[in-house]
């Protein structure tokens, strides 16, 4: 920063010392490059408005920053603002309620400013508890009756959970998890502490509903609520709903020696959510299992289900499975939701260089197989529905053979495997030939039998789409191999193997720059050069991303689009290395890992994520190839 702009902050400051909003600029002139002459002009707004908007959301109606980045910064840096006058940055109130309210806090001493607020009827009991937990970084959770452990809040008397507007709803074997409407009653955390002998780990909710569930918990409504055989029924569906509310992908419900615990997979990494008594759980692997149509008479056997349910307005599919273990029945659940899961081409995340690869070079191809691969949990569906739904034409037939069908797509015919009907994969792949189609999708490539149909309806003129479980591109050619399939018929008939990885992105809420191990930079392709002169972020940890610095999943994309120099390659049986090298130096092939690279240099995320997802490949290429070849200048 030069001599000349700190001289003018500081004129600025002072100008602006004791002003509602002056916190919020002094904040924003230290974490980015805004032009002072946008702060002056809207300085100068704001007199002219006789001081009745606040700095942030002149600013924001200038186009100075976006909405996006005010919220940013007041969540980053909420400890620094006062409660009146974040509530005004969150819009809650006008700066004449936020003057109304300081000149109402003067005549009441003692009053907290959020208590004020609620009393003057200028906010919600609800806005508050957002307000709080933006201040203090704490996490504003919804507990329904069901999740909390009654034997837990039994160990503390009705007066002090009254009184304290406080409940300890879960316990760990070294924390404790509490909800309150107020955070800030260190009193009433210690105690609770105390008596356990555990660290608390403070969430927030809404006074309103605090109120109502400790009323329905030391009222007795609680206790005839565990006669009644509808709260198993409850205890399931509240499990579906907080499931569908924060967007997992898997429910694991798992048998302990005297509890079940429940964990939610979340952007690809499990999430302990609740507990449930052992007795308890039982009954609720039983309505699992009556919901999947599964035989609740046998708990020896490992078997699979599926349920279908409107979870909050929200049409949605859960794959279970359960295995025998010796605390019994291990439930998993795969959630499918059926609202906006099918993506466009391009919404999938990929490169713009790769993209116009795949579309072009792959997609538009007449004939041949696209073959999408990658491990379990990786995204591979929801890739082979976008491919599928940008070659969805009036003028052409697409049949698909899925197990089970996940999305459905207007104007296509789709069928779904059900052995009980008779339609078995096998059975239906002698069909699928003969309905006349253009295109035809195989949901999974699972042996010879369905690899050799593949083949065969490609070298007919067919255009086939499948997925395939391969660690790479290269391993899904030498696969097929594996499989019998003849070389010279892999080297006529595949178009084009697209890899791929999910990989989670960077908390927006707790971004911040930091300089990542040198070590683990240099092993994924990153020079010291670009590491010296590249800012690199990181997720420090907050209430949106559960403290894990990550929120949200972008994909990692590997697209081998087969030429002359790689079919004679697979003909001639070389070595998967040979294959890739070929496959670089004539294609254009970027691996998994410089994908990864690119998306680290884009601010996605981070060098150790890429590290811990991505197959390792040695990459020849500098920083700036790489760029280039995904579609950008360096």
């Amino acid at each position: 920063m030069t001599d000349s702009r700190e001289r003018q902050i500081q004129s600025l400051n002072q100008t602006l010392t004791g002003q509602p909003g002056a916190q919020f600029v002094q904040l924003l002139l230290q974490t980015s490059n805004i032009a002072l002459s946008d702060i002056e002009k809207a300085v100068r707004i704001q007199k002219k408005l006789g001081d009745s908007k606040i700095l942030s959301s002149i600013l924001v109606e200038l186009g100075f920053i976006s909405e996006d980045e005010q919220r940013r910064l007041i969540r980053r840096h909420g400890r620094q603002f006062r409660m009146g006058e974040l509530v005004c940055e969150l819009g809650y109130i006008e700066l004449a309620e936020l003057h109304q309210a300081e000149a109402a806090m003067g005549r009441m001493p003692g009053q907290r400013m959020g208590e004020i607020l609620i009393s003057l009827d200028l906010i919600n009991d609800r806005q508050l508890a957002q307000a709080l937990s933006e201040q203090l970084g704490l996490a504003l959770m919804h507990v329904d009756l069901d999740m909390i452990d009654r034997s837990l809040v039994a160990q503390f008397p009705v007066k002090f959970i009254r009184s304290q507007l406080m409940i300890p709803f879960d316990v760990g074997e070294k924390n404790v998890s509490v909800i309150t409407a107020d955070p800030l009653n260190e009193h009433g955390i210690q105690e609770i502490e105390h008596q356990l002998q555990k660290k608390a780990n403070v969430f927030i909710a809404a006074r309103g509903t605090l109120e109502s569930l400790i009323e329905k918990l030391t009222s007795g409504k609680a206790g005839d609520a565990d006669q009644d055989g509808d709260q198993v029924s409850e205890v399931v569906d509240s499990i579906f709903l907080a499931a569908i509310r924060d967007q997992a992908s898997d429910i694991h419900l798992e048998p302990l020696a005297d509890h079940m615990r429940v964990r939610f997979r979340m952007d690809g990494v499990l999430i302990h959510k609740m507990d449930l008594p052992r007795e308890m759980s039982r009954r609720v692997t039983a309505r699992i299992k009556i919901l999947g149509e599964m035989d609740i008479s046998d708990s020896r056997m490992h078997q699979d289900g599926r349920i279908s349910r409107v979870v909050s307005d929200i049409e949605a599919d859960f794959r279970v499975s359960t295995y025998v273990t010796i605390y019994g029945e291990n439930l998993v659940m795969r959630v499918l939701r059926r609202d906006g899961g099918l993506k466009s081409i391009e919404q999938i995340h990929m490169s713009r260089g790769v993209l116009e690869r795949f579309k072009h070079g792959a997609l538009d191809v007449p004939t041949g197989v696209i073959i999408i691969t990658g491990p379990t949990g990786s995204g591979k569906t929801t890739t082979l529905y976008a491919a599928v739904d940008y070659l969805n034409r009036p003028t052409t037939k697409i049949i698909t053979l899925e197990d089970p069908v996940e999305y459905v797509i207007d104007g296509i015919m789709q069928c779904s495997v059900d052995k009980s009907a008779g339609r078995t994969f096998e059975a239906s792949l002698k069909s699928v030939v003969r309905q006349d189609p253009d295109i035809i999708v195989l949901g999974e490539i699972r042996d010879k039998n369905s690899a050799h149909v593949a083949v065969q309806a490609a070298l007919t003129g067919h255009k086939v789409l499948t997925t395939f479980h391969t660690e790479d591109s290269i391993g899904g050619l030498l696969r097929l191999i594996d499989m019998g399939v003849e070389t010279f018929l892999i080297s006529s008939t595949v178009v084009s193997i697209l890899a791929q990885r999910l990989i989670r992105t960077i908390c927006p809420d707790c971004r911040q720059a930091y300089m990542p191990n040198k070590r683990i930079a240099n092993l994924i392709g990153i020079d010291d050069d670009t590491l010296r002169n590249h800012t690199f972020y990181r997720g420090i940890g907050c209430g949106t991303c559960y403290g894990t610095g990550y929120h949200g999943r972008t994909a990692l994309h590997e697209l081998l689009v087969l030429n002359e120099q790689v079919r004679e390659a697979i003909i001639e049986q070389k070595s998967s290395h040979e294959v890739r090298e070929i496959s670089c130096e004539s294609t254009d092939l970027l691996s998994l890992m410089e994908d990864g690279l690119y998306k680290v240099l884009k601010g996605y995320t981070t060098v150790e994520e890429v590290y811990r997802i991505a197959p390792r490949s040695g990459s020849k290429r500098s920083v700036e190839d790489i760029v280039r070849l995904m579609g950008e200048e360096s």
